[in-house]
């Protein structure tokens, strides 16, 4: 190794997973220096989703994580995760470059690499501090986690929607939180009515998408809005003409294309779509149909393609996992030891992410010792009293 020119090395180790890279950092102090700058953990994150390498599932159920390698789909791990479990209960607020952002029921909400093990609590939030409860309750709260590129930038965007008791108004509380501030702040309310109050921010594009109404009416037309996370403001994503619009849409991602799921509760079939060119409305296009005579299915959602894109994995009524064959439109279950049931399953990728950001070429120790007055109120979220409510 040590004939071998420095690029080479970089190029070898940039290909391996982040928990072998862990193992090397203890070499030798050069490979050390490499394998903590941002420089290397960039091109590590980009080989990964570029070659698809490094690739898993994380699955939860209530206040247990789980990780599975993709590549095998074999055995399930159990994960540690950093947060006190308060009623026994988890949610996965989002995932973006290997991180996972979560949250309990007391909101303790946490930034989290289980590759590294490291971890970030965030500032609380408090929301609806400026409206009367005679006036109004909260209808729904949902959030959405990316990764903003031109700042570079983490972001956790909540939107808590405030529902009239005469049923007929509706306000709209909408917050960002930046890693780079390490704070948060109100922006410009959302002036559309959220549909699904469990479902979190698909990030596409750098943009965070949910499913909306314009009015708060039984049978208003379900839209797709997305928040630029740049700018920081709300547009509305077309949809495909040729679908029956009598149906429940949800939206996901699949291979970082925008996709909807169209479900004809009366007939029981699905459709899945998936828009191959960002916000151009013509390149909506079909993936597949699920009918009916497949048997009783109430809810799918498309994870990801298989290595060579001849069939697609999704999540089957938080029941099991399902590969399609594209071609022959055969379904085969996957089989995995140790699964949990019912759970919530999302793609993601292994990384050397830190959660710091705007220190590239700079090492983790030096990043880190800005952390540290942090470090005892996060342990004691993470680490201190396990109490149940």
């Amino acid at each position: 190794m040590v004939d071998l020119p420095a690029e080479v090395v970089t190029d070898i180790l940039s290909r391996l997973s982040a928990k072998q890279l862990l193992r090397f950092r203890c070499v030798s102090k050069p490979w050390r220096t490499l394998i903590d700058s941002m420089d290397f953990i960039h091109l590590h994150l980009q080989n990964s989703l570029e070659n698809k390498s490094h690739f898993g599932l994380i699955i939860r159920k209530d206040f247990q994580l789980y990780c599975v390698d993709f590549d095998s789909l074999e055995d399930v791990a159990e994960l540690t995760h950093p947060l006190m479990c308060y009623n026994n209960r988890i949610r996965i607020l989002g995932t973006c470059n290997g991180l996972l952002c979560i949250c309990n029921v007391a909101g303790d909400v946490a930034l989290w690499n289980p590759s590294t093990k490291k971890h970030r609590v965030l500032p609380f939030l408090p929301t609806g501090s400026n409206r009367e409860p005679n006036r109004y309750f909260c209808g729904a709260r949902v959030y959405g986690f990316g990764y903003e590129p031109v700042l570079d930038d983490y972001k956790l965007v909540s939107i808590s929607q405030f529902i009239g008791l005469d049923y007929q108004s509706f306000e709209s509380e909408v917050k960002v939180y930046s890693l780079r501030t390490n704070a948060w702040k109100e922006i410009e309310s959302m002036p559309y009515v959220l549909c699904y109050t469990g479902k979190m921010g698909i990030l596409v594009n750098n943009y965070l998408h949910w499913v909306v109404t314009r009015k708060l009416e039984p049978e208003e037309t379900e839209l797709i809005v997305g928040f630029d996370m740049g700018t920081e403001r709300f547009q509305e994503v077309p949809i495909p003409d040729n679908v029956n619009h009598h149906f429940e849409m949800e939206v996901g991602v699949i291979e970082n294309n925008l996709c909807i799921v169209a479900n004809y509760q009366e007939e029981g079939d699905f459709e899945v779509w998936v828009m191959k060119e960002y916000g151009v409305k013509e390149s909506w296009t079909r993936l597949f149909k699920i009918a009916h005579t497949r048997g009783t299915i109430k809810n799918v959602m498309p994870l990801a393609y298989s290595k060579a894109g001849q069939e697609v994995l999704f999540e089957q009524d938080h029941e099991k996992l399902v590969w399609y064959d594209l071609k022959s439109q055969r379904l085969k279950v996957v089989r995995l030891r140790g699964m949990p049931r019912p759970f919530e399953a999302m793609v993601f990728v292994g990384s050397l992410a830190p959660l710091t950001v705007g220190n590239r070429g700079k090492n983790w120790k030096n990043r880190e010792s800005r952390d540290d007055k942090n470090k005892k109120r996060d342990d004691f979220l993470s680490e201190g009293f396990k109490l149940v409510l």
